[in-house]
């Protein structure tokens, strides 16, 4: 039987782990806002939905030690924890404001319909893939961690489109895009590292309008490896595209849209982001139903709007396929407000580039 000693220590103890939890829960919230490019420092920009979550349970906790003078300034980091978290994450819920309005025209001479996959190099379900994209029918396919048994296993899709640009890997970085539009340029490139190639094309569309697009897929953060590299190819990628009347860029982005570093993308490409105000629909991972970010993305210019975006289902792979519509409507450009980049955005971007050198 348990005597008074013994269950006052145990109570101590008890203590002194929530005090010690707390302490870490604090550090998630503050140690993102740092500005660096450790990767231990940035893995926090992903869980801030989990996080919120876990400071809120942390917070029923601590009301049972409400007695306790410390526990008032616990409870008081909890509740700034929770306001860091959904300053990130707002944009993204659904009563946000949408930063990008929906469709106003139905002539489908302006809709533009793509499907972007990461289908996992080691995964073997092509034919969910092939299914996908028999019933998405897109316009605009962008397959990414394809190798030569994945482009082997897809040999059928050669034929359902009329444009094709493979370029399999077997570091996980392969990428692939399918198109039945007209292309009118379309090349591989290795923006920060050769071995993690982007595919840089031009399509028109069949209103007549050119549209350039961008497939990238840059290296997500990894124990004893810094952000330099993701970092600067978003920057890179964003400077390309600034100065294009029509441009999407999409891809398995290894980043969140409410990251600093997505942020600055998207100042720097003054592109916007079809999510805001409409959800997370999160890709990633596919194999859990609690730790999952959006991380397969597409921008787009101002002259775009949004016919519909969604998550589909399962390939086999750790991501969802992501498909969106969209409907290029350049009155659009009036009602709808790109990111602007400053003079500190701009020294922020030259920094992200230099520190990949």
């Amino acid at each position: 039987m348990m005597n008074h000693d013994d269950d006052g220590n145990h109570r101590n103890w008890l203590w002194y782990a929530v005090l010690v939890w707390c302490a870490v829960l604090y550090a998630t919230a503050l140690g993102p806002l740092l500005p660096v490019n450790w990767w231990w420092i940035r893995i926090g920009d992903y869980p801030r939905l989990q996080l919120l979550f876990v400071y809120t349970v942390t917070l029923l906790i601590l009301a049972l030690y409400r007695r306790r003078w410390l526990t008032k300034w616990l409870m008081g980091m909890m509740l700034v924890g929770c306001l860091i978290q959904v300053y990130w994450i707002f944009p993204y819920l659904p009563f946000a404001p949408e930063s990008v309005q929906s469709a106003r025209s139905d002539d489908p001479a302006k809709r533009l319909r793509i499907v972007s996959m990461n289908v996992l190099q080691e995964n073997e379900n092509a034919q969910a893939v092939i299914d996908i994209v028999r019933r998405q029918q897109p316009d605009l396919l962008v397959l990414c961690e394809v190798n030569d048994r994945w482009m082997d296993d897809l040999e059928s899709l050669d034929d359902q489109f009329a444009f094709v640009k493979k370029h399999p890997l077997e570091n996980k970085y392969g990428i692939a895009l399918y198109t039945n539009l007209e292309v009118l340029s379309c090349r591989v490139r290795g923006l920060v590292k050769d071995d993690i190639p982007s595919i840089d094309a031009s399509v028109r569309l069949r209103n007549g309008q050119p549209v350039r697009v961008f497939a990238i897929h840059p290296n997500p953060p990894r124990p004893g490896e810094s952000t330099a590299k993701r970092d600067a190819e978003l920057v890179l990628v964003g400077r390309e595209v600034a100065d294009d009347q029509s441009a999407i860029v999409l891809g398995d982005m290894n980043d969140v849209g409410w990251s600093r570093t997505t942020d600055l993308f998207q100042e720097v490409s003054g592109m916007l982001d079809p999510r805001e105000g409409r959800g997370f629909f999160s890709t990633f991972d596919a194999t859990s139903w609690f730790m999952r970010y959006p991380l397969d993305y597409l921008f787009h210019s101002d002259d775009f709007r949004v016919v519909q975006l969604q998550t589909l289902e399962p390939i086999g792979s750790d991501h969802f396929p992501l498909m969106i519509e969209l409907s290029h409507e350049p009155d659009a450009r009036r009602t709808q407000e790109a990111p602007e980049l400053d003079a500190g955005d701009k020294a922020d971007a030259d920094q992200a580039v230099e520190a990949a050198k």
